[in-house]
This record gives structure tokens, sequence and C-alpha cells, in this order.
């Protein structure tokens, strides 16, 4: 996972990251554990949350989002989102960071 590539960079910006997920916790935790993921899955197996955001990706079989990235500041406003359709196509991990960098110096006081 490219974000777990940047996750050191983020937290020193003070850039919280999550991941949400539909999948059950054992086969998240088995998925964290063989990928070494640090950052938090917040778990969503209803799939609320990609209905809301209208992500979800109704062609599969398991309640699964399509991909998706959203860097928000301080007062819940998204600055940078970026969705696919292809499961496998994810933003640059330079380009989330560049985002958070941005963001940083817009909520700066």
């Amino acid at each position: 996972m490219e974000l777990q590539s940047v996750y050191a960079e983020l937290e020193e910006l003070g850039v919280p990251v999550w991941a949400i997920s539909g999948d059950e916790p054992d086969r998240l935790a088995s998925f964290r554990d063989r990928e070494e993921i640090e950052f938090e899955f917040l778990l969503d197996p209803s799939g609320e949350t990609f209905v809301a955001y209208d992500i979800l990706n109704e062609s599969h079989d398991r309640t699964v989002p399509h991909p998706t990235v959203v860097v928000v500041d301080s007062e819940r406003i998204a600055h940078y989102v970026v969705s696919d359709e292809n499961y496998r196509v994810r933003p640059p991990a330079a380009d989330v960071v560049e985002a958070a960098r941005r963001l940083i110096i817009v909520d700066s006081p």
C-alpha cells in the first residue's frame, strides 16, 4: 500500500491517516499484518460511509468502496479528493503529501 510509504512523513506533519474498510476484523488484521500497515483502519462492514460519500462499488460482491483519498482540514473541509472506479488505481503518495503540506499552510494561524 503506497500510502504506508509516506505514513511517517504525514505523521511528522501532524496529519492523521485513517482508512475505512468494510472487511471483517480478522481479515483486515491479516491484511494489515501482511502489508505492515501502521495507520488506523475504521471498520464499516455495512458500508454506510461508502454510501454516504457515493463511493460504494456496487459491482463488487462484498461491501467495498471505490479507492478514494480525501485530505480534510481542521474544519472538515475537503481540499483534496481523488477517487477511481478501478480498485488498482491510487493517487501517487507524493500527491497526498503535497496536499497535506498545502493544508498545513491553509490551516496555519
